[in-house]
């Protein structure tokens, strides 16, 4: 049944005493999110400096939108008064917030799909606050149907690249080389990456633990699918397509994917949501490699599958999974621990969106209180936030800022352990699911009664490690100049 009320809560059928877990509260109306226009896009970021999460809305059809978060999880529109061609009224897909320029502000690049042939991809500068057109200048204004953007730094060089998932018929996705000086040039054959499928997404990810970011592209077109491409980053400006070594040339009409160390043996799983096919989930053996989990999972899912997210909702330790569908309803999947999940979606309805046509979707802490939020964007209805009130001291967030890597410090990697043990293991990326970016933190559920030591390799190899880390906070970490420093 769908929900179309304010104030429901929800409680997770979680394993513990009643009440005990997560409960998700729609506060849709009370925050000021509900747009309801044709909405394929979400993106997180803190647009104006201030610490909170802004969200950024794009729509296929009608004006895209810029919320400002007020700091309480309740939003204000600016989308007319913080800069040029933010309400675009274009067709808008996968935008993604990225900081090209290193000046310590997140530009905006947006993807437009194509109402006409002529339409150009856009990329607005923020300048303190403001965003400013420089599509031109940048030489990135890509007129492809492009459906979705990610960015990473694949060459190590210190600036934040761009690769395009361009649909249709032909069609070559393209990947930009940040030059420094506020230009991009096209090496897209030089590098090897110009799949001709028909693209949705595409996301980053350091596949093999070499520090390098590879790339993931989502393919998929009526009726048969098509298979999904991985890129695996040689470290000299090149790749190597590894999708079938790997095991993860999904043939079904995919339309997202995200990696997540959901077993928390300290590498990068693979999920892929299936518009036509089941979905799939892929454990990776540390080196690159991944088998296929099956329907033992209780992730195979039949539907139109979209929009993947994972987190942890109830800081248990390890990470759950909400997914976007375009056929009956969104999925709710708990974490069991032992390799497979539960869908207790049926019994929590609103956040199943019923006879909705879900798109993006992403976990975010709103209202700084710690735990994870739920945005998600509906087709020409309203998109729904569910705030979750799980409350208390059983988590941490990682919040990262590069010196002798890029600014954004994507593609980080993250390791929390207690003692020995890894409690668990996050990657800073820029896009992942479908058109959709999830805020640059990285969240972890833990037990507050104890102390934990955590470990950050930044992308130029530099590593931080710091001890004795409460639970309850959010952990600032800057990299050092140096290699290494404990």
């Amino acid at each position: 049944m769908k929900h179309t009320g304010l104030g429901m809560c929800l409680v997770l059928g979680l394993t513990v005493p009643a009440f005990a877990g997560p409960v998700l509260t729609d506060v849709t109306h009370q925050a000021g999110v509900g747009d309801a226009g044709n909405g394929k896009g979400v993106a997180f970021a803190d647009v104006d400096n201030d610490g909170d999460w802004d969200l950024y809305v794009s729509n296929k059809g009608g004006a895209n939108r810029l919320y400002r978060n007020n700091g309480d999880g309740t939003f204000v529109d600016a989308t007319a008064e913080m800069g040029d061609n933010l309400g675009d009224a274009g067709f808008c897909m996968g935008s993604v917030f990225f900081d090209y320029d290193n000046d310590g502000w997140v530009d905006l690049y947006l993807p437009k799909g194509g109402r006409y042939e002529i339409e150009a991809n856009r990329l607005l500068r923020n300048v303190n606050g403001r965003f400013v057109d420089v599509t031109e200048t940048a030489g990135v204004g890509s007129k492809e149907f492009t459906y979705a953007a990610a960015a990473a730094d694949y060459d190590g060089d210190g600036r934040l690249d761009l690769y395009l998932a361009n649909y249709g018929v032909g069609a070559k996705n393209q990947l930009y080389r940040n030059n420094g000086n506020g230009t991009f040039t096209d090496v897209t054959d030089k590098a090897g990456v110009g799949d001709r499928s028909w693209s949705w997404m595409a996301v980053w990810a350091d596949v093999n633990g070499d520090n390098l970011p590879d790339l993931y592209v989502v393919n998929g077109r009526y009726p048969a699918g098509e298979p999904n491409t991985l890129y695996v980053n040689r470290g000299d400006g090149t790749f190597a397509n590894a999708s079938r070594e790997a095991g993860v040339a999904d043939a079904n009409w995919g339309l997202g994917a995200v990696f997540a160390d959901v077993d928390t043996d300290g590498d990068l799983d693979l999920f892929v949501s299936n518009y036509v096919g089941p979905n799939a989930l892929y454990l990776n053996d540390g080196t690159g490699t991944f088998s296929a989990a099956g329907a033992a999972s209780g992730l195979a899912d039949m539907g139109w599958g979209k929009g993947p997210t994972f987190g942890d909702l109830d800081h248990d330790g390890d990470l759950d999974l909400y997914e976007g569908d375009c056929k009956v309803a969104n999925q709710l999947y708990r974490n069991n621990g032992d390799g497979t999940f539960t869908n207790i979606a049926g019994d929590n309805p609103a956040v199943q969106c019923s006879a909705v046509r879900t798109k993006g979707t992403s976990f975010a802490d709103v209202d700084g209180d710690g735990d994870l939020d739920l945005y998600v964007v509906n087709w020409a209805v309203e998109n729904r936030l569910f705030q979750n009130q799980t409350n208390g001291s059983n988590w941490l967030k990682v919040r990262l800022t590069g010196t002798l890597s890029n600014r954004m410090a994507v593609g980080s990697r993250v390791w929390v352990r207690d003692g020995a043990t890894l409690k668990g293991m996050a990657d800073l990326q820029t896009a992942s699911g479908f058109c959709a970016q999830a805020p640059q933190e990285v969240h972890f559920g833990l037990d507050a009664s104890r102390t934990y030591t955590v470990e950050v390799r930044f992308p130029s190899g530099t590593r931080k490690v710091i001890e004795n880390v409460r639970p309850g906070q959010v952990l600032q970490v800057v990299e050092p100049s140096e290699l290494a420093s404990r």
